[in-house]
């Protein structure tokens, strides 16, 4: 199957697993893919996802019937349940508790699929119990699916100036050795944008907060920070 990737959105240790008819996909750290155990479900397809550690080896794993998927689903909608699980997840080996912790949402995708009213409901739930580190690596990557590894932090800049003049400045990393923010807008605004990416989304996150910083950043910026299908050119 022809998946049109663009260069920043595959990593090196990405790609397609598994068969046509079974396909699977990692996405960094995680595996998704799809089974036939018509012992289990006969009417539906098997779903896991598996958590590797650093070394590639299996760490953790989450399992069940695929209600989302009848087993008279097309082979692309096979592809595109497995690409979008995958890279919904990616980032989940940085909250160091395993898949325990997202076990709802994925029950959630297993039952009401991909579509957007799940997608984005489990997205919410997922960044409700992970860390805040987690929620800001997933946003990144998806500001650059959407828009670009250049383009995302220029498209950044103006959103935290707005967020700033709304709502000052939270904790932020800094590093002692730089002069201090004090209470000048524009040194802090400078300092946060030209220090990249992952400070100009840490920024947002700690302002609006985690659970709520994925529909501030769609609301701002016009991108779908969901890992939809169309994005992610499946």
């Amino acid at each position: 199957m022809a998946v049109e990737r663009r260069r920043w959105a595959v990593l090196p240790e990405d790609g397609w697993l598994g068969t046509p008819d079974l396909p699977g996909y990692r996405a960094g750290d995680v595996v998704a893919k799809l089974n036939d155990l018509p012992d289990v479900d006969a009417q539906h397809l098997y779903f896991d996802l598996l958590l590797l550690d650093a070394d590639g080896q299996f760490r953790d794993n989450h399992s069940g019937p695929c209600f989302a998927l009848a087993k008279s689903r097309s082979i692309h909608d096979r592809y595109r349940f497995v690409r979008v699980v995958a890279e919904l997840v990616r980032h989940i080996s940085m909250d160091g508790r395993g898949l325990a912790a997202i076990g709802q949402a994925l029950t959630v995708i297993r039952e009401r699929g991909i579509e957007s009213a799940g997608l984005v409901l489990a997205a919410q739930m997922i960044d409700k119990v992970c860390e805040e580190n987690v929620v800001v690596a997933s946003l990144i990557h998806l500001l650059e699916l959407s828009m670009g590894s250049d383009q995302a932090p220029r498209a950044m800049s103006s959103v935290v100036a707005d967020l700033a003049r709304e709502s000052g400045f939270g904790a932020l990393d800094v590093d002692d050795s730089q002069e201090p923010l004090g209470t000048d807008l524009e040194r802090g605004v400078g300092h946060i944008n030209g220090s990249g990416l992952e400070a100009q989304v840490s920024y947002v996150v700690r302002t609006v907060s985690k659970t709520h910083a994925r529909h501030y950043l769609r609301r701002v910026t016009d991108c779908d920070l969901i890992p939809t299908a169309d994005l992610l050119g499946v």
